[in-house]
């Protein structure tokens, strides 16, 4: 047997959880070993591109609740299902925000630009993956994703010290529930259809903040400018995960549950200090600064305490046995 391409092997082996490498690892090196036939250490034999690739793929499908998967893992693949659910929700909810401003203003609109195809496309993702038509919201998620990137990296001025410090969190705010839905929906869960009027729910709230701020908050904003911090879409969506996140620690929701809350209020967070930070008072009124600081300290606090009893809540490593 040739011990190099063997030793190889086992170490690709070490992306898998180490339980599952325990019941595992023996029968998984003989196959590869097999397959490989037989090549001489001189030969400098490695493991190929392919089999690495599977190797990590099968990971992602252990570690977040997919085949072989112990509880732990379970609830961790579910954590990520609903950070990819809620991101991709927020996002649909801003695009239907969006679309709503844009086209009455533009109806003659022959070629959209890229905000139009952004906002239209995670529209299109975010339904796509609550019908559980998970294999076609993957691409068109990946393709708002790429458009918003490439959207944000147009606008961004090099000339401007804090550029970096405001596009990051735009940024994450993209790749983390893109990850999270690469990550969570694999070929071992199977799809959920959910409802329309669960999917009506993100469109029906950028719709409501569209009909809403002319009508109703206007003049009030006009006169009160704090409150612009509360009511554009990343300040909405701080409200609603420490709401969220009371009703969660109050009901003692599964862990995945406050771990998700809790990755998703990271990331409001981090789009809140860039107000904190850059506290410019001659082109910003400071009692925004003051409505960012009270955000940002109720999301600190709101995390840390959801991801204590997240972590607190999950199974142990060593509670279950994988399922085969």
């Amino acid at each position: 047997m040739n011990e190099l391409l063997e030793r190889r092997y086992r170490n690709v082996l070490w992306l898998l959880p180490r339980s599952y490498r325990a019941e595992r690892e023996e029968e998984m090196v003989a196959a590869f070993m097999e397959f490989s036939g037989d090549v001489p250490d001189e030969e400098n034999p490695r493991p190929r591109w392919g089999e690495i690739a599977s190797v990590l793929a099968l990971s992602m499908r252990v570690r977040f609740g997919g085949a072989g998967a112990m509880p732990r893992y379970v609830a961790w693949g579910a954590a990520a299902r609903l950070v990819a659910l809620l991101g991709l929700g927020f996002h649909a909810a801003v695009g239907t925000f969006t679309l709503a401003i844009l086209f009455p203003q533009r109806p003659d609109l022959a070629t959209p630009p890229l905000t139009v195809i952004t906002a239209a496309l995670w529209v299109t993702a975010f339904v796509l993956l609550m019908r559980g038509r998970t294999p076609m919201a993957k691409p068109v998620a990946l393709a708002a994703g790429a458009v918003a990137l490439a959207e944000l990296v147009v606008r961004l001025d090099l000339a401007d010290p804090f550029a970096p410090l405001n596009a990051a969190p735009q940024a994450l705010n993209v790749v983390v529930p893109l990850a999270a839905l690469l990550a969570g929906f694999h070929d071992d869960v199977p799809p959920v259809r959910r409802r329309w009027r669960a999917i009506g729910l993100a469109p029906a709230a950028g719709l409501l903040l569209r009909i809403a701020i002319p009508l109703l908050l206007e003049s009030a904003l006009w006169q009160s400018p704090m409150l612009w911090v509360w009511v554009e879409p990343t300040g909405l969506a701080t409200v609603v995960l420490v709401v969220a996140g009371v009703i969660c620690l109050a009901r003692r929701l599964s862990a995945h549950v406050p771990l998700a809350l809790a990755i998703l209020g990271t990331l409001a967070l981090l789009s809140r200090l860039p107000l904190v930070a850059i506290n410019d008072v001659s082109s910003r009124p400071e009692s925004i600064w003051v409505s960012s600081m009270g955000q940002c300290l109720a999301l600190v606090v709101m995390v840390t305490v959801l991801a204590v009893a997240g972590f607190r809540g999950l199974p142990s490593v060593r509670q279950g046995r994988a399922v085969v």
